[in-house]
């Protein structure tokens, strides 16, 4: 492929739709590109596999009010972390990612992120919108699921904990297409540059980098 072909900026790019490499054209991140090449990729076929979403909750107004956060686990080969965690401003949409190879370090990595964006930003946390996993309310009990680590910790700092409905994955649904749309990008990526599985981690953390600029929103460290 010569070096203006937009098919080899899509490969090089994770997987992005053939719209947001035009956007990055546009805006003058990209030089200008040869769209004549660009045919459907069996690699983003391969791994990208969604279902249509239902329209989210209203939109946050600052920086900071609402932070959803959800856990994947991208199910892989892998001997290193098994896990990741992701924290999004739903205002910015900006995204932090951690690695756990346990989800009890969930509660250790929301510390570490909390610390940082709210020195950075000069704001505090109010709000934290997750499913109701044990990682993030608490362990079922005979006595039905009681508080856990984590929500204790949002009640001692005055955060408040909103919490999905069973079987209403919508609610978080920023965080929910989020982490499958960093997966597609890995699959998508293994699959064209046939990438070991024990590998995955190392391909995310180079996607969450490419994610951000790309969005369809521009780029949210601005609105930080």
């Amino acid at each position: 492929m010569n070096e203006d072909s937009s098919m080899l900026w899509h490969q090089r790019l994770r997987h992005i739709s053939i719209q947001r490499i035009k956007r990055l054209v546009n805006d003058g991140v990209l030089s200008t590109l040869d769209f004549t090449d660009f045919h459907t990729c069996v690699d983003c076929i391969k791994g990208k596999q969604t279902n249509k979403s239902k329209k989210g909750a209203k939109r946050s107004t600052d920086i900071l009010e609402i932070i959803h956060s959800d856990i994947c686990c991208p199910d892989m080969d892998a001997y290193g972390p098994k896990y990741f965690i992701s924290f999004i401003d739903y205002y910015s949409r900006y995204m932090y990612i951690y690695l756990l190879h346990n989800k009890n370090e969930a509660l250790g990595a929301f510390k570490v992120f909390k610390a940082e964006v709210e020195k950075q930003c000069r704001k505090q946390i109010k709000i934290v919108r997750t499913d109701r996993g044990g990682e993030y309310y608490g362990r079922y009990t005979e006595d039905g699921q009681t508080p856990g680590p984590f929500a204790k910790f949002l009640q001692e700092h005055g955060i408040v904990a909103q919490y999905t409905m069973l079987g209403f994955p919508d609610q978080n649904g920023v965080a929910e297409r989020r982490n499958r749309t960093l997966m597609d990008m890995v699959k998508s990526m293994r699959s064209n540059s046939k990438l070991p599985e024990s590998l995955w981690f190392e391909a995310l953390k180079n996607d969450s980098v490419y994610i951000e600029p790309s969005s369809n929103k521009g780029c949210p460290q601005d609105a930080i």
